[in-house]
């Protein structure tokens, strides 16, 4: 399993409006793609300019399939064309998951 977590901080709550309508269009394609277990964005409440990405796919065979996809670069077309203040998400190996709530 593999779970991808991060953030992307935009310069302002305008920029972050500006890339909405292509995250729903990546969260909608995303969630039907094969090995996707979860996928979302949100806004961190602590800071209205920072969108939180949260991942979990079966393998590194699925995210690579992920990343090929028409979707994801239409994604990454917004978001670099938006004004961005940094970023950092990594990918983390998991060998299972244990519910705690």
């Amino acid at each position: 399993m593999i779970i991808v977590g991060g953030y992307i901080d935009m310069e302002s709550e305008a920029e972050i409006a500006s890339i909405l309508g292509s995250g729903n269009e990546m969260v909608a394609a995303t969630l039907k793609e094969t090995g996707c277990i979860d996928y979302c964005f949100s806004i961190d409440i602590g800071n209205p300019c920072r969108i939180r990405l949260f991942e979990v796919w079966i393998d590194q065979a699925a995210l690579d399939a992920h990343m090929q996809t028409p979707h994801m670069a239409k994604f990454m077309e917004a978001i670099m064309g938006a004004k961005r203040a940094g970023a950092s998400v990594s990918a983390y190996e998991a060998g299972g998951a244990t519910k705690l709530m």
